[in-house]
């Protein structure tokens, strides 16, 4: 299934806006985004589906002060951690530990420089940010659709903010 995330420039706090395939609007991203970060994912009539937090250790305070984010990312489904993500101690490339229920799924490049998590050679989602969007950032989104679809959705935000935001 393909999915669109928005990122809303111009927001008080960072806000993204989900849509499917067609462009129609599926989910809403609010949250805190300063501190320990929490978000989460909610349909259209505000009851959250997905969650997502982070943990706060000497590393991460450490990390903002040299603007890298070394947050782990916990993301839960319906109160069970399906996938956590954080990046890895080297700071002069972005490799990540990537943790899930699935398997040992690992994060990798595409032939265009998409993203994409493998799981036993098979892809299960490939994250795609769009250059030169208006209005904020943008990331076109394919999962498998065997998959939870609410899991990645939340990990191209987390993926967001540890490429995007040095804080």
């Amino acid at each position: 299934m393909k999915y669109i995330v928005k990122q809303k420039l111009i927001a008080l706090k960072p806000t993204y806006e989900i849509l499917d395939g067609s462009g129609n609007a599926a989910y809403k991203v609010k949250g805190s985004f300063l501190g320990r970060e929490s978000f989460e994912i909610t349909d259209l009539e505000g009851q959250t589906v997905a969650k997502c937090k982070t943990n706060v250790n000497a590393l991460s305070v450490l990390g903002s002060f040299l603007r890298y984010n070394f947050k782990k990312y916990h993301i839960s489904v319906e109160d069970k951690t399906a996938l956590s993500i954080a990046r890895s101690l080297n700071i002069f490339s972005y490799k990540f530990n990537v943790d899930s229920s699935l398997g040992t799924v690992q994060l990798g490049y595409g032939v265009t420089g998409s993203h994409q998590f493998t799981l036993d050679g098979a892809v299960l989602c490939d994250i795609d940010k769009r250059k030169l969007t208006m209005g904020g950032d943008e990331y076109h989104i394919e999962i498998d659709d065997a998959h939870d679809h609410r899991v990645f959705l939340l990990t191209t935000i987390a993926l967001d903010r540890i490429y995007y935001t040095k804080r």
